[in-house]
């Protein structure tokens, strides 16, 4: 199972790479250009209101196991593969936001940039091997994860 779980995972990661170099264009790497506008990932957001990032911090017991809609600044990335990122508000802790069953990837430099995030949100205890795994890949993991499992994700 972890095998496949892994290849799968692999597979996944072989899909997101980078388009081949043209005769034209330098092997070199060009320098990174901020996209013109909002890059959307996983399914499109619904029209559901912004649920202040603080407000689902403050009491998340009353949003768990819903689907709600956020806002914040990215501030990591996974660095191996994109499937997931932290994201904070002002006067908000910072929420793990992993990419819904992998079935989408964010570019690996968003941290900085602002999100719009709809998904799931979770409160659950991580147990000593996903800190570890998590904290491996760039992670401020913390034992009692608030989480938003997200269905999909603006970057602005």
């Amino acid at each position: 199972m972890r095998t496949l779980l892994l290849l799968t995972l692999a597979l996944g990661c072989a899909s997101q790479s980078p388009p081949p170099t043209t005769p034209e264009a330098p092997s070199a790497a060009a320098p990174a250009t901020a996209p013109a506008g909002p890059e959307a990932f996983g399914e499109p957001l619904s029209d559901a209101p912004v649920i202040a990032l603080a407000t689902l911090a403050a009491d998340p017991a009353s949003f768990a196991g819903q689907t709600v809609k956020t806002e914040g600044e990215v501030t990591q990335v996974c660095q191996r593969m994109g499937c997931w990122m932290e994201m904070r508000a002002e006067d908000a802790p910072t929420v793990r936001v992993p990419m819904a069953g992998h079935a989408f990837f964010l570019p690996r430099d968003a941290a900085g940039r602002r999100a719009t995030v709809e998904g799931q949100l979770v409160l659950r205890e991580l147990s000593d091997d996903e800190r570890e795994h998590l904290e491996s890949e760039g992670a401020e993991a913390a034992a009692t994860a608030l989480q938003l499992t997200a269905t999909g994700v603006v970057l602005h």
